[in-house]
């Protein structure tokens, strides 16, 4: 079928996520250095900050130049494959015309003909939310960038 890009782009490695624990007595590393997958280990990310009696406080923090930079990556890449589908819809699905269907089964193909501008018509509108989707977190780093400045003293 194919690599699934969009689930690769979302679920792939994150180099902000701490390292998986190793076996006891064991470095994590072969005999030829890296990790055993051959793979450099991704660096650890910040810790979140304790409070007294070893809770965490729950504070996230989102760098807003990282929220604009994942909501273009997001809409660059799924455009892409929208715009890809859409090419491929319309090459050969199209060229299906009506008439080459006989006059016994032209149910199938008014049913082709409306599933072909379906799919085009979903892909439109999937186009459309990948755009929302990098609008709202460009918003969001917005509204993030304020709240930081408006809650930064400025002199004592």
């Amino acid at each position: 079928m194919g690599e699934n890009k969009v689930a690769k782009f979302l679920n792939g490695p994150n180099p902000n996520l701490a390292p998986s624990p190793s076996a006891p007595g064991s470095n994590g590393t072969s005999s030829g250095g890296g990790t055993k997958s051959g793979t450099p280990s991704p660096t650890p990310g910040p810790t979140p900050t304790t409070t007294g009696g070893g809770k965490t406080s729950g504070e996230v923090r989102f760098a807003p130049d990282e929220l604009k930079k994942l909501g273009a990556a997001v809409e660059k890449e799924l455009m892409e494959l929208f715009k890809q589908a859409r090419y491929k819809l319309d090459a050969e699905p199209r060229d299906v015309q009506p008439d080459a269907y006989t006059m016994f089964a032209i149910s199938a193909a008014l049913t082709y003909t409306q599933m072909i501008e379906f799919a085009d018509q979903d892909l439109i509108d999937k186009s459309k939310h990948a755009m929302e989707i990098n609008d709202r977190l460009v918003k969001t780093a917005g509204i993030q960038e304020e709240a930081e400045r408006a809650s930064t003293l400025g002199g004592i």
